[in-house]
């Protein structure tokens, strides 16, 4: 299968990358900045990705621009346009830019939709987030977290009316609260970077119901999700769950986890009383993912977790970039 896949540097698109290319599909690449942008973190993950056979990065090619239009005609034909970046920035600020973000998502999309139909494109897929208003299970509480969710929400909706009104295949993916190596500041990187340091982080928020998983078993997600998607018609949603349960449980299940792994305490407070927050009690994936992916070696991804880290907290400040690790 060929696919085009944008936001291919970010965190989980990277493994999405590996995770396609293992299930043997041959990928176009269009990177919304340079390649030298951004931050360490992002070059790496661009470097490795440059390394693989089967790969094609077209670089400062943002979403429905004339780079971006040009690339699909010059890589015709294809099956499937996967559609992973999206306007992100500081998506907690409150004054996130929802319109900017929304222009940005959906830029010229329906030339996008029709130069991909005319190179035989027969789906599309969407990566969602459960920051959108309706997604997940909320226990009540549909709305959207935030700015950057409501941009989300709105992206789906454009997206859902183009591609369905044009007959075309298209899937949702949702994804919920990815770990693993090479995150983004998140809970997992501040528990786990606190411990290294043999601190005792506390948690603030203790009480919120969230579903976290293990970003190479998402990524394995993805790519199954992905690989049946042209053969089908109508759309389709999936929102694979994990481990469904509060912070403070994900906390005690890393800890256990990493203990062994990091030789340290990998002790944890919770705040008491908790402190209040502005997001939803609960938002949680919808599909358990032991359906999804059956037999999963969860210990081999707490190894890449732990072993990541060790190699993080052991390496100077600034060194040149380096293959990073994924599955084989």
């Amino acid at each position: 299968m060929r696919v085009v896949l944008t936001g291919a540097s970010s965190f989980t698109g990277f493994w999405f990358v590996h995770a396609l290319r293992a299930h043997g599909a041959e990928l176009v690449l269009p990177l919304a900045r340079g390649s030298q942008e951004g931050d360490h973190e992002r070059r790496r993950r661009i470097a490795d990705l440059t390394r693989l056979d089967g790969v094609a990065i077209i670089s400062a090619a943002p979403f429905g621009s004339d780079r971006f239009l040009d690339l699909l005609r010059a890589h015709a034909p294809f099956d499937l346009l996967a559609c992973h970046g999206a306007r992100v920035g500081d998506h907690r600020a409150v004054d996130f830019d929802v319109l900017e973000a929304l222009r940005a998502n959906t830029r010229a999309l329906p030339q996008v939709l029709e130069i991909a139909r005319e190179a035989g494109c027969r789906a599309i897929l969407l990566t969602g987030s459960v920051f959108e208003a309706g997604e997940g299970l909320g226990y009540g509480n549909s709305r959207p977290f935030n700015p950057y969710g409501l941009s989300k929400t709105l992206t789906w909706h454009l997206f859902r009316d183009e591609v369905e009104r044009r007959g075309l295949t298209l899937g949702k993916f949702t994804i919920t609260a990815p770990f693993g190596p090479h995150e983004k500041p998140n809970l997992c990187r501040h528990l786990v970077e606190t411990w290294l340091r043999g601190g005792e982080p506390e948690l603030r928020h203790p009480h919120l119901l969230r579903d976290h998983i293990p970003v190479d078993l998402l990524a394995e997600a993805y790519a199954r999700f992905a690989f049946a998607l042209p053969a089908r018609r109508g759309t389709h949603r999936l929102v694979p769950s994990c481990f469904a349960e509060s912070l403070a449980a994900f906390a005690h299940r890393l800890a256990a986890e990493m203990r062994m792994r990091l030789d340290r305490p990998c002790g944890f407070r919770t705040a008491d009383p908790p402190q209040p927050s502005a997001e939803p009690l609960a938002r949680l994936g919808e599909h358990p993912v032991a359906d999804l992916v059956p037999g999963w070696d969860f210990a081999r991804s707490f190894d890449r977790l732990a072993e990541h880290y060790l190699r993080r907290s052991a390496a100077p400040p600034s060194r040149p970039a380096e293959r990073l690790e994924v599955p084989a």
